[in-house]
Order: C-alpha cells, then sequence, then structure tokens
C-alpha cells in the first residue's frame, strides 16, 4: 500500500493558498511521499498560468468588489475560489513513475469520487479532469509539474457563489453577463443544492483519512517541516498584469464547463451575435439581426446541417450566408 502525507493547513489567504502547494512540490525530493494539501481560503480570483487579466476579467469590477486576482502556477481556466470550497491538492514526486496529469487525475479519481458519496452524493468524472453530479458540474482539476513534482488541485464544493465570479468576468454587454449568470446557475452545483443542508469542511477532513485508507493509500497525518515551512513562504507567485498582451483563452467568450462555450462579437454600426454552445448543438443564439425572443429558434440545430440554413433564412432572409458566416465565427465547440 502506498504511503501519503496528509496535510491540512486550515483557512489560508489567498496569496499563501497557492505558495502553499508550490513551496511544497518545490521542496518534495524524489524519495519523499506524495503528499496531499487540504486547505479553504478567502475569496478570490485565481488565473491560470497563461491567461492574461485585462483579457479575462473585468478589472474595475474586480476592485470595486475587492476581489483578489492571484496568476496560479497550474493550468486551465479562470478558477472562482471561496470560503464554501475545501479545496485539495496532490503533489506527486514525478520519479514516483506519475509524470502526466491524465494519469495522476486517474489516481485520485476513486478517492474523490468516494468523498462525495460518504456524504449521500453519486458523483462521475468527466473528460479526464472534471466531476460531474446529476447532471452539473460539481469540481474541476488543473495540473502542472513544478519543482520535480507534478501537482493537481481541485476542491470540493461545499457551498460556493458564484455571483461574484460572473460580475468580474470580462463581458462584452449586460446580455452576456446575464446568460453567463443563467448558464453558471444551470450548469455548476454545490453540495448544499444537492443536499439541502451545508456540510462543514470539518466534516470533510475528519473522513477524510479513512476514505485515502479505502481509495489506497497508507496515511500519515502529518504537518509542513521546517524546510517545507520555509519553501511555501518563499515560494514565488508571477505577477498579474493588467497590460498583459495576451489573447482570451477562449476567443470571444468563456468555457461554461466541458463541451460548453459562452461567446459574443460586434461588427460595425451595432451589429452582434452571442452565442451558447453545448454538446455539440447551438443552445441558444441572440442577435441584432432579429427580434429579442427569437433566440431558441436555433437552438437544437448542429452546425453545418440544412436545418441550421433553413433557420436563418427563417430569421434573416436574404442575410443568411452572411449571418451564417458569422455564427461559424463567433461559435466555440473545443478548448
Amino acid at each position: 500500500m502506498a504511503s501519503i502525507r496528509l496535510l491540512h493547513l486550515g483557512k489560508l489567504g489567498p496569496e499563501a493558498l497557492h505558495r502553499a502547494y508550490a513551496g511544497l512540490a518545490e521542496a518534495q525530493k524524489g524519495q519523499d511521499a506524495p503528499i496531499l494539501l487540504l486547505a479553504q481560503s478567502d475569496a478570490h480570483l485565481s488565473l491560470g498560468a497563461a491567461q492574461g487579466p485585462g483579457a479575462e476579467l473585468d478589472r474595475l469590477a474586480c476592485e470595486r468588489l475587492d476581489i483578489p486576482v492571484l496568476r496560479r502556477p497550474l493550468g486551465g481556466g479562470v478558477v472562482w475560489v471561496d470560503p464554501g470550497q475545501l479545496n485539495y491538492f496532490f503533489i506527486f514526486p514525478m520519479v514516483a513513475g506519475m509524470r502526466r496529469a491524465p494519469e495522476l487525475f486517474d489516481r485520485i479519481v476513486p478517492w474523490v469520487l468516494a468523498v462525495h458519496a460518504h456524504f449521500g452524493l453519486e458523483v462521475e468524472a468527466r473528460g479526464g479532469q472534471d466531476f460531474w453530479c446529476r447532471g452539473r458540474k460539481i469540481g474541476g482539476t488543473g495540473a502542472a509539474s513544478i519543482g520535480h513534482s507534478l501537482v493537481m488541485g481541485g476542491s470540493f464544493i461545499l457551498d460556493a457563489r458564484w455571483t461574484s465570479f460572473a460580475d468580474c468576468v470580462a463581458a462584452p454587454s449586460a446580455g452576456f453577463r446575464t446568460w453567463l449568470k443563467e448558464a453558471l446557475e444551470e450548469g455548476l452545483c454545490s453540495w448544499s443544492r444537492f443536499l439541502d443542508r451545508v456540510v462543514g469542511p470539518e466534516a470533510v477532513l475528519e473522513a477524510c483519512p479513512a476514505l485515502l485508507r479505502a481509495a489506497g493509500w497508507d496515511v500519515v497525518v502529518a504537518r509542513p517541516t521546517e524546510a517545507e515551512r520555509g519553501a511555501m513562504t518563499h515560494a514565488e507567485l508571477e505577477d498579474v498584469d493588467w497590460e498583459q498582451a495576451v489573447r482570451r483563452r477562449v476567443r470571444a467568450g468563456i468555457k461554461l464547463k466541458t463541451g460548453a462555450f459562452l461567446t459574443e462579437q460586434h461588427w460595425p454600426e451595432g451589429e452582434w451575435l452571442r452565442v451558447w454552445t453545448e454538446n455539440g448543438v447551438f443552445r441558444r443564439v441572440a442577435g441584432s439581426a432579429w427580434r429579442v425572443g427569437q433566440e431558441s429558434m436555433l437552438a437544437g440545430l448542429q452546425p453545418g446541417s440544412a436545418r441550421l440554413d433553413e433557420g436563418l433564412w427563417k430569421l434573416v432572409g436574404n442575410g443568411a450566408a452572411l449571418w451564417g458566416e458569422r455564427l461559424s465565427e463567433t461559435a466555440v465547440w473545443t478548448d
């Protein structure tokens, strides 16, 4: 049975949270046991390693709502972190044979599913990085190599709130932000919504050791060593440069969840198009060329289909070819 060190650091400030797993990874040596770090954090926005804040976020909204913005060492898109989540980070020495994120994801899946099941939530892994429950996303992961270790982070979303996140995302229009809030409300969920009660992080922490053992780990509940504490304190995070010239991770919009994207583009003379794609079809489409309330006319149609051509003709007549091109240009289907 493989050993793992279980470290619980309580509630940390945003910078301390990301310095913690980065420092632990930098201090880890090849012969060391893997680490599972658990911690909560104050509300903040965490940018993926390759994202530009100016392209992804509304700076004035972040400042008005007093939401800190940090760039984390892990990959993926913008992540909302708040006290309603219990964050976990698996830190594996790569010499131990765990070198790729998909391998580490497969290794942690039994434990993540077992934690949810312990509290009455039947969860499945999807897309090699996400967790879903009753048709809604209930968690995601991001990974990166730090030092000589592979790190994968995620969170148990016990009682999260998405409103501040949606308010801080860069939005080309008020309508885009409204759709974003609706999509998040529908597509993402927390434990409290499914269970009709709030499970405290203490209950999850209490259950973790036994569930790790059931998933095949020899658990050692530990504290950071002096060397690890020093590495956590001095771990460097990349500065957030709001003027950084980096394109948006999702062209003209944002990824909502696996297989779902919200995008919007504008053209001269006030013409615009907003597109919500999901599972290979158009979920919802609105534009300046047709009336409010007609956005459902293209719902459920596939790109390039005859039915889509017919729907566009009904909406805009002779402008069908132009708006078909714009629809193709605006819609995003994959990462």
